[in-house]
């Protein structure tokens, strides 16, 4: 680990609450019919990953000199990161269609289907972020070599961004197109990132009390503009609560709610945060989110009639999968992919 990813373990416990919220999010609509958080509440979470995505690439790389042996070794660090638990996810399901096994997995049927999701061109379910997430790797290495061409770099931001809000719709469902109005996210988690020690140290004062209760003020309003909370309190436009699913990522004060939750959280460092349960399922929660959607899905199949102990099995189950692939397959792999690149650096374990 790094000096200077040493000092922010509360961002394992923001990893946590991502994830759980988009769990929470899918068991609603599975068992429940999106009663609890309505259709789409999960994509508050994945906003979440997304500003951690930037910040974690600023944070951890953005001082070093954009080289070509430092660029490699950013990508290398990444794609073993993600790639390899994606592929085992991709092929799983593909041969668990082909053999016909009785399993819900995702509808991944054919060689083209496998090629799209390799490729990110396009991804089933909770698989679309990963295209997205690829994307930004690619962006990351654009701002990081234009760090001092502050105009440049400005000026290439602020193109995106407003290119990313335009009044459009694309018609290309689950694929890398759906980067579309995600990237402001990414820039802000980018830009926080970049200037985190400012930051921490001019927010919410040196009392912890205050520090506190404006994160979890911050929490309460993020939690109330879930699509089935703002269906209950506000007359909102209904492409926010589900009409016929909530688009919520062109609407500014989402960045603004979403960005309020992380820094008040990497501040105040509330326990609900770092303590070492939600530290853990930080560190599990690529597999946790790679898995959960089918694991629900077949614990439906199994007990439709139980929905409640469905939802509590599904969760022991997912981390009990998630936790046999991050130590198995996860952190294994990730190892010999760098030794095989020839990558001779610390391992960023927030990364």
């Amino acid at each position: 680990m790094s000096a200077r990813s040493g000092g922010i373990p509360v961002l394992n416990g923001i990893r946590a609450l991502a994830v759980l919220i988009v769990f929470s999010s899918h068991a609603s609509n599975i068992f429940f019919g999106g009663a609890l958080t309505g259709f789409g509440g999960g994509q508050l979470g994945v906003m979440l990953f997304f500003i951690l995505s930037g910040f974690l690439m600023a944070f951890l790389y953005i001082e070093k000199v954009p080289d070509r042996a430092a660029q490699r070794a950013f990508v290398v660090n990444r794609m073993a990161r993600i790639y390899p638990m994606f592929f085992l996810v991709v092929i799983a399901c593909f041969l668990a269609n082909r053999l016909g096994l009785n399993l819900w997995v995702y509808p991944i049927k054919s060689v083209r289907d496998v090629g799209e999701h390799l490729l990110f061109i396009r991804g089933y379910e909770v698989l679309w972020t990963i295209g997205p997430e690829v994307i930004f790797y690619a962006l990351f290495l654009v701002l990081w070599r234009l760090r001092d061409r502050k105009w440049i770099l400005a000026t290439f931001v602020s193109a995106l961004i407003g290119v990313a809000w335009l009044p459009m719709t694309l018609k290309t469902s689950n694929s890398i197109f759906e980067l579309h109005e995600k990237l402001p996210y990414f820039f802000v988690g980018c830009a926080l990132g970049t200037g985190y020690s400012k930051l921490a140290g001019d927010i919410c004062g040196n009392k912890r009390w205050t520090k506190s209760a404006v994160f979890w003020t911050c929490l309460a309003i993020f939690g109330a503009s879930s699509p089935q909370a703002l269906r209950l309190i506000l007359d909102v436009p209904k492409t926010l609560t589900g009409d016929p699913w909530p688009d919520p990522w062109a609407y500014p004060f989402y960045l603004l709610a979403t960005a309020a939750v992380f820094v008040t959280a990497v501040i105040a460092r509330p326990g609900i945060l770092t303590n070492p349960t939600a530290i853990y399922v930080g560190n599990i929660s690529f597999s946790f989110y790679l898995l959960h959607f089918a694991v629900l899905m077949n614990m439906r199949s199994i007990m439709p009639a139980h929905k409640l102990l469905s939802v509590a099995l599904a969760l022991l189950v997912t981390i009990l999968l998630s936790s046999v692939s991050y130590f198995f397959i996860e952190v294994p792999m990730r190892k010999l992919i760098r030794q095989v690149a020839g990558r001779r650096t610390v391992d960023y374990a927030l990364s």
